[in-house]
């Protein structure tokens, strides 16, 4: 008796069970985009290779909205919005056949409860790679102790000075 009772009350928590999975629908849908984030690996010496940066005169602005038509707005979505920033960037490039846009202006806006992301920028492309030269080495050099000193010190905007410079400590 206690057997029976037994199987009946786990054929009734199975029968729930299998007729809530049925009526829910869990959909997903997965999209990723790197930029210089998979650079390739070797174990030798390589020669360093230079490239010219061609920037287009014109600007360009291209709207996603395609790859987040199934995204509804949710905390999760906003807190993530990076990631579909990289996206839109990616497909903007895409659309005007470009390696890169340079000056970008990303705008995110939710229209009709979707997510859409306006990219506006000049696209470049590299040219005329080579083998990188004394002169090109100088020139990396001259940019990165720029770069690296411009880390230790952060540009504040001041109302008496349009920019003044201050030192970290």
């Amino acid at each position: 008796m206690k057997k029976s009772l037994f199987i009946v009350a786990v054929a009734i928590v199975m029968t729930s069970c299998v007729a809530q999975n049925a009526n829910t629908t869990v959909t997903y849908a997965y999209q990723e985009s790197s930029v210089r984030i998979l650079e390739p690996e070797q174990s030798m010496l390589l020669s360093p290779v230079m490239a010219d940066l061609e920037v287009s005169k014109y600007k360009v602005t291209h709207t996603e909205r395609e790859a987040f038509v199934n995204v509804s707005i949710t905390p999760a979505v906003i807190e993530n919005i990076a990631e579909f920033k990289k996206i839109a960037l990616s497909r903007a490039a895409k659309a005007h056949n470009a390696d890169v846009l340079v000056g970008t202006i990303i705008d995110v806006a939710t229209v009709n409860k979707r997510l859409e992301i306006t990219v506006s920028g000049y696209p470049a492309y590299y040219r005329n790679f080579r083998t990188a030269t004394k002169e090109d080495a100088e020139l990396v050099k001259a940019a990165l102790s720029v770069k690296n000193r411009d880390l230790e010190s952060d540009i504040v905007a001041s109302p008496s000075n349009r920019y003044e410079r201050k030192e970290r400590k």
